[in-house]
């Protein structure tokens, strides 16, 4: 259990619950848990039931799906302050997912059962369903964003808001994973980073990333 005071803090930080107050947030304050998780260790598994949605504190994680043959398909990069395992609170308890960490990360689970409990807080459920709504017009948005924006432009917004402006990058993020978090697929990714080497706009080595110089006073 997580220092209530403390994860009631860390939850009105979220979208989705920053209009709850009171009891019903203490209540899923109180059944909260924060783990630490080293890179690569499960978060959670597809397939298997679940008592936790997650808010991710620190780090990163990957979503993922496996087909029978073993290939893993990435749905998703979660970011820090980003909610996600959410979809158990409205159907089955199932994750229809598998979720590992990328690297270091740090996560708060929140329970389910304390979550429906706080639905029975009716200012609560107002204001939780508002926030969905909320949610809702940023995905609209998100969709938005993929259909006007080509993937060269994604992947310098990626850049930009992960780990800022800079000039030298160290990324450890698999190339794949980048692909998934700017909505393409893998080969699509390795040309666009082939055809910017060629022009001169960076270099990638291992894990180091180099733009050319004054690139982002120049980027729109």
């Amino acid at each position: 259990m997580a220092g209530s005071e403390n994860v009631i803090e860390l939850l009105r930080d979220t979208d989705i619950f920053s209009d709850i107050e009171g009891e019903a947030l203490k209540q899923l304050a109180e059944e909260s848990r924060i783990s630490n998780l080293s890179s690569r260790q499960s978060v959670f598994s597809e397939g298997f039931p679940g008592e936790y949605f997650f808010f991710l504190l620190e780090g990163s994680v990957r979503i993922f799906k496996t087909t029978p043959e073993g290939t893993e398909t990435t749905i998703k990069i979660i970011s820090s302050g980003e909610l996600f395992a959410e979809v158990i609170l409205f159907g089955s308890n199932v994750y229809p997912v598998s979720a590992m960490a990328i690297t270091p990360a740090r996560v708060l689970g929140l329970s389910r059962s304390s979550f429906f409990r706080m639905l029975a807080h009716a200012d609560a459920r107002d204001r939780f369903i508002s926030s969905l709504f909320k949610k809702l017009r940023y995905l609209s948005d998100q969709v938005h964003y993929l259909n006007s924006h080509d993937v060269e432009e994604r992947f310098f917004r990626f850049l930009r808001e992960h780990y800022g402006e800079k000039e030298t990058y160290e990324i450890h993020l698999p190339k794949k994973e980048i692909a998934a978090a700017i909505g393409t697929i893998p080969e699509t990714f390795s040309r666009l980073v082939k055809r910017l080497t060629t022009l001169g706009l960076l270099t990638w080595k291992d894990n180091e990333l180099q733009l050319k110089k004054n690139f982002w006073r120049d980027f729109l």
